[in-house]
């Protein structure tokens, strides 16, 4: 059961990744100023930034940002269609 759970996490982070590749992708084929670009290059940032922890003799930075744009929603959506497809069971 775990190892279902660790590889639908992998598949729909995978699928978040390609998805933003694409938006950024169509983002840039389209000109400035249009519809379409603003649509695409809009994403949302969440997350916690950078915070430096200096011990003299090392110097540690922790701190993690998500950026999420449609098509990265999109992907999510479709690799969790996929991989209930090829899953199910049935």
């Amino acid at each position: 059961m775990s190892k279902n759970i660790f590889f639908f996490l992998l598949v729909i982070i995978v699928g978040a990744l390609i998805g933003s590749f694409l938006g950024k992708f169509i983002e840039n084929a389209f000109p400035q100023g249009g519809a379409v670009r603003d649509l695409f290059a809009t994403e949302i940032s969440a997350g916690l930034s950078p915070a430096t922890l200096d011990l003299r003799i090392i110097e540690l930075t922790l701190g993690c940002l998500v950026k999420i744009n449609i098509m990265a929603v999109l992907g999510m959506v479709v690799a969790a269609y996929v991989f209930k497809l090829l899953f199910s069971g049935k």
